[in-house]
Formats: C-alpha cells, sequence, structure tokens
C-alpha cells in the first residue's frame, strides 16, 4: 500500500453491497489510497433532508453531516489531506481545511439541470443546487472523471480540472459462458437480450427503453433498475450485488445507454471489460471527441435511431476486443496509479 499519510474522503452516498456508480469510485479510490478514511451523511440525516428537495437544498444539507464529521475526527488526528465527492465539499470552501484539498466532479448539477430534467426542476437543480456544487470546488485541486465533465466545470462553474477517468476491476468484470450466466440470473436461452442498468428516470433515457422493448417484443430487455411501467418483455431486477454484475454482462447481447445526461457511466467500462457492445446516446459516451471505436453511439437520440443501432449490434455479434481497447487507460491499475500520483504530489508540496 501507498504510504501518502492520512487521507479522508468525504462522499454523499454510504458504500453498501449494492453500489451505485459514486460508491464504487469511492470504495476504490478509498483501497487505491491505502485505505481512507470515508465521511457519508448517515441514513438518519439522508431521511430528514428528504423534505428540502423541492427547494434544492436537500442535498447541499445532507453534505453538513459528513464535513462536521471529520473535523471533528481531524480535530483528535489530523489527515495529510481530504478528497471531496460533489455536493460534500462546499462546507470545506467556507471554512477550509488547512493541507491540500481536492474536489471530485462526477457531473456538474448545472450541466444536469440544463439537459435532462424536466422544465420545474430546472431552476431549483441548476441554480440552487448549482450554487452550492460550484462552491465545492473553490480553493480546492479539481478533479473530473471525464473530459466532457472537465469542460463543464469550466463553462459552468469556472474551474480548471484535470481529468482522471474512472476505472473497471478487470479481475472481477470478464465474459463468462452466456448460457450460465443466462441460468444463473434466471433468465431464458432463446431470445436476444437488451441490458439496461441505471435508474428508471428521464434523465436516464427509461422512456427510451420503454418504446424501444415496445417495438421489439423479440427482444427481452432485462433492467437492473427500480420497477416502472413497461412493457411484458421488460424485466427488472433490484437490489442486485455488484459482484453480481459479470453475470449480466454475460448473459445479453448488448447494454443499452440511452442517457440524455452522463458523466462517465461505470456500467459503459464494466460492460466493455466484459466484451458486451454497447449502444449509447451521445451525451453517455466519455471517450473523446473523435470517431467512436467502442460503441454504437446515436445522435441524434431518436427511437428510431436506438432501434436501427440495436438491429446492426444483434446482426454483427459479439466482438472479441472491447476488453483488450479499455484494459491500459481503464482500469484499476490504471485508476489507482493517477489517484496515488496526484495525491502523493499534493501531500509533498506540503511538507
Amino acid at each position: 500500500m501507498p504510504d501518502l499519510g492520512r487521507v479522508a474522503i468525504l462522499t454523499p452516498y454510504l458504500p453498501s453491497s449494492r453500489p451505485g456508480g459514486v460508491e464504487v469510485f469511492t470504495t476504490e479510490l478509498a483501497a487505491a489510497l491505502g485505505g481512507a478514511r470515508i465521511f457519508a451523511p448517515t441514513r438518519e440525516a439522508s431521511s430528514a433532508s428528504g423534505a428540502l428537495s423541492h427547494l434544492g437544498l436537500e442535498q447541499p444539507v445532507r453534505a453538513l453531516g459528513p464535513a462536521h464529521a471529520f473535523r471533528e475526527a481531524h480535530r483528535h488526528q489530523p489527515f495529510d489531506i481530504v478528497i471531496s465527492n460533489g455536493l460534500c465539499g462546499w462546507p470545506l470552501s467556507l471554512s477550509p481545511f488547512a493541507g491540500p484539498a481536492v474536489q471530485v466532479y462526477h457531473f456538474t448539477f448545472a450541466g444536469l439541470a440544463r439537459k435532462a430534467l424536466p422544465r420545474g426542476d430546472r431552476l431549483t437543480t441548476g441554480r440552487v443546487t448549482g450554487f452550492f456544487d460550484r462552491l465545492a470546488g473553490t480553493g480546492k485541486t479539481v478533479v473530473a472523471v471525464s473530459e466532457s465533465v472537465r469542460r463543464e466545470v469550466s463553462a459552468l462553474y469556472g474551474h480548471q480540472a484535470r481529468v482522471l477517468p474512472n476505472g473497471v476491476d478487470m479481475d472481477l468484470f470478464r465474459r463468462t459462458e452466456r448460457d450460465e450466466a443466462r441460468d444463473s440470473i434466471g433468465l431464458p436461452r432463446g431470445p436476444p437480450v437488451g441490458l439496461f442498468v441505471g435508474r428508471s428516470e428521464h434523465a436516464k433515457g427509461f422512456d427510451f427503453v420503454q418504446t424501444v422493448a415496445q417495438a421489439r417484443k423479440d427482444v427481452l430487455f432485462a433492467c437492473v433498475s427500480a420497477p416502472a411501467p413497461a412493457p411484458s418483455n421488460v424485466r427488472f431486477f433490484t437490489d442486485v450485488p455488484h459482484d453480481r454484475m459479470p453475470r449480466f454482462y454475460s448473459a445479453a447481447d448488448f447494454l443499452l445507454l440511452p442517457s440524455r445526461y452522463e458523466g462517465f457511466n461505470l456500467s459503459l467500462l464494466e460492460a466493455l471489460a466484459c466484451d458486451l457492445p454497447t449502444v449509447t446516446s451521445a451525451e453517455a459516451y466519455p471517450f473523446g471527441d473523435g470517431p467512436p471505436r467502442l460503441a454504437t453511439v446515436v445522435e441524434p437520440l431518436t427511437r428510431d435511431g436506438l432501434l436501427q443501432a440495436i438491429q446492426g449490434v444483434l446482426e454483427r455479434g459479439r466482438p472479441e476486443n472491447l476488453r483488450e481497447r479499455i484494459v491500459q487507460e481503464y482500469s484499476l491499475d490504471a485508476f489507482r496509479r493517477r489517484w496515488v500520483e496526484l495525491v502523493r504530489g499534493l501531500v509533498a508540496g506540503q511538507s
């Protein structure tokens, strides 16, 4: 393990056995930095702040708990560096930490509001929550998880950021035999299977999943998501542990990622590590501005465009070299090297 001193990580979500993208990132980052201490809101605090959501203040208020817990722990045994995720950084901007502080943007609330939220939610999310989101990066070393997020952080918040992309556990996420994978999760062997991973909401493009499934009754759509109204050929899987997800990627014929807005979707990396082709929106494709090599990108995002792309993927079948294309840049080893280098440099600069 690298000797980086005492590292604190502030995060808006408690890591769990059934994590989302930020929780996976936090767990991997803590391990990469030699067992950093994680500070997150308590479940009680998360529930209590829900009443403030219509004002755009739910998440800013929830960020107060981790910041307070961090300061109490720091008072008893000082930390050498603090890393904050998303809105958890804003309290540290009002009362700055004496050592190096890093702010990680997985997306921006201002960008989310502009691109993916219904009209009624844009003001509170984009202006109110966005104000605290911008404040979170003030006075810190700013990190963005993708080039698109870096551009937003600069254009919308005025922060200069460096890009440290997400990584995927290549040992855990690898392709296994399709029929065996389908048997293990209860999917039939016969029909083609499309996989959707994410929240069943407008921002994630779940309405496209519904309309595409309605048009392709011959395809079974497996959704690792909360249940929502959908055609009969859609099956929902909830509370799936992260270490079982390779079975879903191995069982499917394609990943459907029709998001209206993303920072860097981890399910895309996980699918690629399992050699699963992906049909995605341009907003969800994080791999630079050149011609897409790692997925079929549908732009503009329409139902017919998605249907055409899905047909093409089913006709071509699974490629065999997607995993090889990402292993150097997006493995956990690469993720660890980048973060250790950053933290070591910042801590050394204070000594």
